[in-house]
């Protein structure tokens, strides 16, 4: 049957009509391809005993939170990788956990609401907004949620993948729980437990780590410490003009390149974004014609006093890099409009 030209029309426009409803469609699915796992920080080992992503709408059904063993890394950075289940789960709005804490001898338990619409959120932009890879191979941005649990109760949970996006802080309180009961081990009394309990200490951390743990004791409060953000931006000394550079916060957030654009510094955004205190800094740059790469890493408690001083209530302050070789030789400070700090024990490598 022979279909009349203005028939096709309506027709084809009535297909993209339809595809184009069938497409919104598809950014309203709850579905998505993710595992959990689980973070620590490098200093203070811990171990997960139980814990929970609930599905949202869900009683008590979830995905599990990895718990095979001690976990020590640096704090946002993900342990385990579990492949379990369904390929495309719904998305947590709530997570229950116990855990324990060897640096205090202490089990503490939490049962947390998530922001199930901001992880909702971040879960279609990185659909949506793929990672497109040199072969045409796409990817989204983001396939994992991350529990991180600390000393003194600290919780937190990050949305992860190329990128990754705290999403949750929180206080889990401290409980009583038999250690037989809590590691399914049968101490046979108090001292048969604390023995194990220092093993894993003695295990995990090297001699001059363990001396400073009974000398100084715990940081308290530091991870959340870790949060706070500032108005900085990165400069360069004059030759060096870096198109971007990548950086890992300190409370464990990442956001892809960081893309320095020749006005960046009069961005009123640029400007006006706070961020955390940078943990590490990757960039390259021409030094006599040739290309070099570059990688900072910064002591966690220099840097954040230094931040804590020259941008305290707002102010802002820059990140001042002057690239020299050795790559070891850099020199760095951050500054205001009054006064800078020269920062000196960050390690810089190629």
């Amino acid at each position: 049957m022979r279909v009349k030209e203005g028939v096709k029309t309506s027709l084809l426009f009535l297909f993209i009509y339809v595809t184009g409803i069938s497409t919104a469609m598809s950014n309203t699915d709850t579905k998505f391809e993710w595992r959990a796992t689980e973070s620590a920080p490098k200093h203070y080992p811990m171990k997960i005993i139980r814990g929970t992503f609930i599905y949202k709408g869900e009683a008590e059904q979830g995905l599990y939170v990895p718990n095979g063993g001690t976990i020590s890394t640096i704090w946002g950075d993900g342990i385990s990788n579990h492949l379990v289940g369904e390929k495309l789960k719904p998305l947590p709005d709530r997570l229950k956990i116990i855990f324990f804490s060897y640096a205090e001898k202490q089990f503490y338990k939490g049962e947390f609401d998530l922001p199930y619409e901001k992880i909702l959120a971040l879960f279609r932009d990185g659909v949506e907004n793929p990672t497109v890879f040199p072969n045409g191979k796409t990817l989204p941005v983001y396939d994992k949620i991350m529990v991180g649990v600390a000393p003194g109760g600290a919780v937190a949970v990050w949305v992860k993948g190329k990128k990754g996006v705290e999403v949750f802080f929180g206080q889990a309180q401290k409980v009583d729980i038999n250690p037989s009961v809590g590691f399914a081990l049968p101490f046979k009394d108090k001292a048969d437990a604390d023995a194990y309990m220092a093993k894993q200490l003695v295990n995990s951390l090297t001699p001059a780590e363990l001396e400073s743990l009974k000398k100084d004791g715990v940081p308290f409060g530091l991870w959340a410490r870790y949060r706070n953000k500032y108005h900085w931006l990165p400069i360069f000394t004059a030759g060096h003009s870096p198109k971007d550079i990548n950086v890992g916060y300190l409370n464990g957030e990442s956001f892809g390149t960081w893309y320095l654009a020749d006005k960046y510094l009069e961005d009123k955004k640029e400007l006006n974004t706070p961020r955390p205190v940078p943990r590490k800094i990757v960039f390259m740059t021409s030094i006599n014609g040739q290309k070099y790469l570059f990688e900072v890493a910064f002591e966690e408690f220099e840097t954040m006093t230094a931040f804590e001083k020259l941008g305290a209530n707002g102010k802002q302050v820059f990140l001042e890099f002057d690239p020299r070789l050795p790559v070891t030789d850099i020199r760095i400070r951050l500054r205001n409009d009054k006064e800078s700090i020269e920062l000196k024990r960050f390690v810089s490598e190629k």
